[in-house]
């Protein structure tokens, strides 16, 4: 069986040999330690069915099939270009690459034979951008937003429920509250939700609070930490 660490780097070093910066893949896809959390609190569920809510470039996508033979996993994200994402993290590349997300994620999956488990899906999950500051510099930019709708209710519908859900998009508080708000509707009563960036900087501030907001409103959810994941069961 493949390790994460094996996967990660198989998934990092196809996608900087697609002309992506190695250095920008890394820091905004989930780090090793990370990685190995979700892979193992993922194992001990042994899911059916995954939902993956924000897939960048692919490096958790192709990790979770990697090292998940046996799930079938459904993706949604933005599909933004990569530069455009670049212009919405705190820490900056000089990127010019305008292809997509889903492009590479798509690329890396047929790369390492295993896109047939899975299901992509172009849009938002539960809301747009929530912040006005980010929609700015995506209409800026010149990104349509009505070619991007909102298809969560619907793709959980069609593929859902869920025995696990990896939230990683949108980190600012409010799209973290919708987020759950609706993703907590198609998780199996024994499934869990696993969220990525929830320590105590900046992103892992909005992320709590978002939990925090969601939990006021289902108290009979648990959020537990490990790091930089954290659970709802």
């Amino acid at each position: 069986m493949i390790t994460v660490k094996e996967a990660r780097e198989k998934a990092l070093s196809f996608l900087s040999q697609q002309g992506l910066e190695r250095e920008f893949i890394e820091n905004a896809s989930v780090k090793l330690d990370d990685a190995e959390k979700l892979i193992n609190i993922s194992r001990q569920k042994n899911p059916q069915k995954i939902l993956e809510i924000g897939t960048f470039v692919g490096v958790s996508t192709a990790i979770l099939g990697l090292c998940l033979p046996e799930s079938k996993i459904v993706c949604v994200d933005a599909d933004l270009p990569v530069e455009l994402l670049n212009l919405l993290c705190v820490k900056q590349f000089e990127i010019k690459n305008k292809q997509t997300h889903l492009y590479f994620v798509e690329k890396v999956l047929k790369h390492f034979d295993i896109l047939t488990r899975f299901t992509l899906k172009r849009g938002f999950f539960s809301c747009g951008f929530p912040n006005k500051e980010d929609l700015e510099k995506v209409v800026n930019y010149g990104i349509n937003l009505e070619d991007r709708e909102i298809i969560g209710r619907e793709l959980c519908e069609e593929y859902g429920p869920f025995d696990l859900a990896f939230l990683d998009a949108d980190h600012r508080t409010e799209a973290v509250k919708q987020d759950l708000t609706l993703l907590s509707s198609y998780i199996k009563p024994e499934g869990t939700i696993i969220l990525h960036d929830v320590g105590l900087d900046y992103w892992g501030q909005q992320v709590r609070q978002g939990v925090e907001l969601f939990l006021k409103e289902h108290p009979q959810k648990k959020f537990n930490i490990e790091g930089e994941i954290g659970l709802i069961s």
